[in-house]
C-alpha cells in the first residue's frame, strides 16, 4: 500500500526543525570528536548527520519517506 499524503506547513516546519537540530548536533559531535580524539563519537556523529539529512529530505519533499527511499535515495521506484 502506497501512502502519498503531503505534509501540512506545520509538519514541514517541525521536520525542518528536527533536521536542523540533528545537523547542528552532528556538527558539534564532530568538533568534539576531533578536539578530544574520540572517534567513537565521530561515528555516532556520522549517524546523526545522515538522520538530519533524512529529515531535511522530508521537509524538502513535503512528505514522509518510505524505507526504500531512505535506503537508496538515488533509485526511482515505479508505481
Amino acid at each position: 500500500m502506497k501512502r502519498s499524503r503531503t505534509l501540512s506547513s506545520v509538519e514541514r516546519v517541525v521536520a525542518l526543525c528536527l533536521a536542523l537540530t540533528w545537523l547542528c548536533g552532528a556538527a558539534f559531535a564532530f568538533y568534539f570528536a576531533w578536539l578530544h580524539s574520540r572517534w567513537g563519537i565521530g561515528v555516532a556523529a556520522l549517524g546523526a548527520l545522515l538522520y538530519g539529512a533524512a529529515w531535511l529530505r522530508v521537509a524538502a519533499r513535503s512528505r514522509l519517506l518510505t524505507w526504500a527511499e531512505l535506503a537508496a535515495p538515488w533509485r526511482r521506484l515505479r508505481a
